[in-house]
């Protein structure tokens, strides 16, 4: 923005007018706010990890693939998986239009998926080799996430009541 400045020398028009971001713009001055109060050399996270998932996902060329997976992972991997401590639920997507399907393996807490990744996930890896052996390019891609559920569906305690017969729901 331009204007007129006066100094006490006099005015000079069309000087440039600039107002600090964090005058503007009160995201920036939350945002700066919180990073000037830490201590040096700490690091802040926005989004606090109370849930890990882990995801596998692939291609399959039918519907009748996507259940095949399902037995080999849910069926025999979800019996293995109720007994770790934290386990949070597995679900499943598959998309019927471009059969996309999505496995995804949740943990409550950081310490509890680490402790899966470094203990158990071999177990699981088998049936993961298993089953990429369905998929259009005989792999999974896998990904981890941080992960929260909003809304009033579903909840842990209603995982909790669920039986290992994956194919009754």
């Amino acid at each position: 923005l331009y204007g007129n400045c006066t100094t006490t020398a006099g005015t000079f028009l069309n000087c440039l007018l600039w107002d600090h971001p964090l005058k503007k713009f009160p995201m920036f001055r939350q945002a700066a706010s919180r990073v000037f109060r830490q201590p040096l050399g700490t690091r802040s996270f926005g989004i606090e990890i109370k849930q890990v998932a882990r995801m596998a996902s692939c291609k399959v060329s039918s519907e009748v693939d996507a259940e095949t997976i399902d037995s080999i992972i849910i069926g025999k991997g979800l019996p293995k998986l109720k007994q770790l401590k934290g386990f949070a639920g597995i679900e499943r997507y598959f998309c019927k239009e471009h059969l996309d399907y999505k496995l995804i393996v949740s943990f409550q807490g950081l310490q509890n998926f680490k402790t899966y990744m470094e203990a158990h996930e071999k177990d699981m890896e088998e049936k993961f080799i298993e089953a990429s052996k369905l998929s259009t390019t005989s792999t999974m891609e896998f990904q981890n996430f941080v992960s929260n559920k909003y809304g009033s569906f579903g909840g842990g305690s209603a995982f909790d009541c669920l039986s290992d017969d994956f194919t009754a729901y």
